[in-house]
């Protein structure tokens, strides 16, 4: 029996369709089939009905479930410890992470790789965590603690965040130097499916309720924004006093912060690479604490 065809037979028990399969396989339609009709062959079981609305699993493919969902696990469990077997410091490193903590990586990449010479690291930028037991990435950065006991949480430090806009806008606005910014400014912010994030409903509130002149789903695109006078934003402070083009408005905001954990699977914690990553990645943060804490000695805070 080939784990392969194995591997087409659970992804069309959960996808429902020989299409949806080949595209979450990576393969085309017509190899999903010919795999599933070479397991069916070697089980000499129809595993599945085909009926209009998709593929019904058969009581010969209910029985085989649950021992092909447990083959996975062990396939999954052996690619993740396999790195762990190697005793020297090379390999890939896949770090998942969303947009500001994205800016605040690349912006130390170069001195975080200097010791790591052999290590090639992947950073995969989206706001949903990427699958650690799959082996989607080796490391998380999230806000969210992990609700599983395979994987182990760090604690990296806290975000803070400041108002910020830019020197023309900010001229052209005296009002954006204290409370009546909310009111007499533009501003930039997230969309209605992104309000969880730091700042946003803060803003709303400041605004009664009222949601930003321009709103957007992506973090690097906002600071770009306020970057270029578009409105006032709510940015990390270590982006926006990072960025000669912006005027910080506020001391950082007491209400308004983001703490951050780094996330790994307990099988990959010690694989070498791995725990080489993770090591610079936590001496990163502790040594940029003042940056991220708002308390760069220079920045000067023009407003209230």
């Amino acid at each position: 029996m080939n784990w392969d065809d194995l591997r087409v037979f659970l992804a069309v028990s959960r996808d429902g369709s020989l299409s949806a399969a080949a595209r979450q396989l990576k393969v085309s339609q017509p190899t999903v089939g010919r795999r599933l009709g070479a397991l069916e062959d070697s089980l000499s079981a129809r595993l599945f009905d085909r009926q209009p609305d998709g593929f019904v699993l058969t009581a010969a493919g209910s029985e085989l479930l649950p021992m092909a969902e447990a083959m996975e696990q062990a396939a999954d469990a052996v690619d993740r410890k396999q790195a762990a077997f190697a005793d020297h410091l090379s390999g890939t490193v896949r770090l998942s992470i969303y947009e500001f903590m994205a800016e605040f990586v690349t912006d130390h990449m170069a001195a975080l790789r200097e010791g790591l010479p052999d290590i090639e690291i992947e950073l995969a930028v989206a706001h949903i965590g990427a699958n650690l037991s799959k082996r989607e990435a080796d490391l998380l950065i999230r806000e969210c603690l992990p609700d599983t006991s395979s994987l182990i949480a760090r604690k990296l430090g806290r975000f803070a965040y400041g108002i910020y806009g830019a020197r023309d806008l900010v001229a052209r606005y005296p009002m954006a130097h204290g409370e009546g910014r909310y009111g007499a400014c533009p501003w930039i912010s997230f969309d209605d499916d992104h309000t969880y994030f730091a700042g946003d409903k803060w803003l709303r509130e400041k605004r009664n309720g009222r949601g930003a002149e321009i709103r957007v789903n992506n973090g690097m695109v906002l600071h770009d924004l306020v970057r270029k006078g578009a409105g006032l934003g709510i940015l990390p402070c270590f982006a926006g006093d990072g960025d000669p083009g912006l005027i910080r408005l506020t001391a950082p905001l007491d209400d308004v912060h983001s703490e951050h954990h780094l996330i790994v699977h307990q099988d990959l914690r010690r694989v070498p690479a791995v725990r080489a990553v993770m090591d610079a990645l936590i001496a990163l943060f502790r040594d940029q604490a003042d940056a991220l804490a708002g308390r760069s000695n220079q920045v000067t805070v023009i407003g209230k």
